[in-house]
C-alpha cells in the first residue's frame, strides 16, 4: 500500500462522522430517558442500560475523540483551502453534539431563567 494514496483528511472526516453519530445517539438516549421517566415499566431498563453502558467511559471517550478529531479536521480544512467553511461548520456541529456541551448549554439556559 502506497502511503501517498492514503488521504488522512478523509480518514479523519469519516471518524468524525461516526463519532458525531454516536454522540447524537447518546444524546437521544439520554434525552428520551428524561422524557419517559414517569413510565415505571421502561424506566428501570433504560436507566440500567444508560448507567452500565452509555454514561460511563463510552460518553467520555466519545467526547474526547470528537474534540481531537474536530480540531484536526479544522487544521486540515485550513491547510487544504477547499470547502473551508463547510468543514469548519461540520466540526463545530460535531463539537456541539457532545453531551458535555449539551449539558453546559442547558445549564447556562437554566441559569439565565433562574431554574436552578
Amino acid at each position: 500500500m502506497d502511503l501517498k494514496k492514503i488521504n488522512i483528511e478523509k480518514i479523519i472526516r469519516n471518524c468524525l462522522i461516526v463519532l458525531t453519530l454516536i454522540s447524537l445517539i447518546i444524546a437521544a438516549l439520554n434525552l428520551t430517558y428524561l422524557v419517559y421517566q414517569n413510565n415505571y415499566n421502561t424506566i428501570y431498563s433504560i436507566n440500567d442500560f444508560l448507567i452500565k453502558y452509555i454514561n460511563g467511559p463510552l460518553i467520555w471517550i466519545d467526547n474526547i475523540l470528537v474534540y481531537i478529531f474536530a480540531g484536526m479536521y479544522i487544521v486540515f480544512a485550513i491547510k487544504s483551502k477547499k470547502e473551508v467553511l463547510l468543514k469548519i461548520s461540520f466540526s463545530i456541529f460535531s463539537i456541539l453534539t457532545t453531551m458535555t456541551v449539551l449539558v453546559s448549554i442547558i445549564n447556562v439556559i437554566a441559569e439565565i431563567f433562574g431554574i436552578f
